[in-house]
């Protein structure tokens, strides 16, 4: 496969390999990863949706909604940028690697990769020390503890830096079998 074979968004064949491949295990966890995230976006639809509803038909806000609304809304954007969001969609730096060859840039990817794996996982002691502080305050109406949504972030740090290392590797060995 030469330089050229790269589709669109700048993404090396070897990448989406890496990312699209994997055991049957995996594929089922990314299927129930998708299903939560389908779930928790319907629910933030439907509270959205009532929310609307009451306020404007009915004439009565309902003032647990909004509270509702905004802790899916958070666990929507964590879960699902962390296992549904290709790698090849977050910031990278596609211009320095589609300018070298694409065996190199696959090497070049898989370092930037397992750096970045480095600094998620570096930044978890300082995750958890806002978790704990994120702890003490509750929403007004609902009392429902941040502490418990943003237990989320520590998945979204995790996860991240397991996908990066995961897809580093794919593209190491994709390399290797040229």
């Amino acid at each position: 496969m030469d330089e050229d074979e790269r589709d669109p968004t700048g993404a090396p064949e070897a990448g989406r390999r890496a990312e699209a491949a994997g055991p049957a295990w995996l594929r089922r966890l990314l299927a129930f990863a998708t299903a939560i995230s389908v779930a928790l976006f319907a629910g933030l639809f439907v509270t959205f949706v009532a929310q609307v509803f009451w306020r404007y038909v009915l004439r009565e806000p309902l003032v647990w909604t909004l509270e509702v609304a905004g802790i899916l809304f958070v666990a929507v954007s964590l879960f699902t940028a962390a296992t549904q969001m290709p790698m090849r969609e977050h910031v990278a730096l596609d211009l320095l690697i589609d300018a070298l060859p694409q065996r190199l840039g696959d090497w070049a990817k898989a370092a930037s990769l397992l750096l970045f794996a480095l600094v998620m996982l570096l930044s978890v002691p300082d995750t958890v020390r806002v978790l704990e502080w994120m702890y003490r305050e509750r929403t007004i109406t609902l009392k429902f503890n941040l502490g418990h949504l943003f237990v989320l972030m520590i998945a979204f740090v995790l996860i991240y830096a397991a996908r990066a290392v995961w897809t580093a590797l794919g593209l190491i060995r994709a390399g290797h079998r040229d």
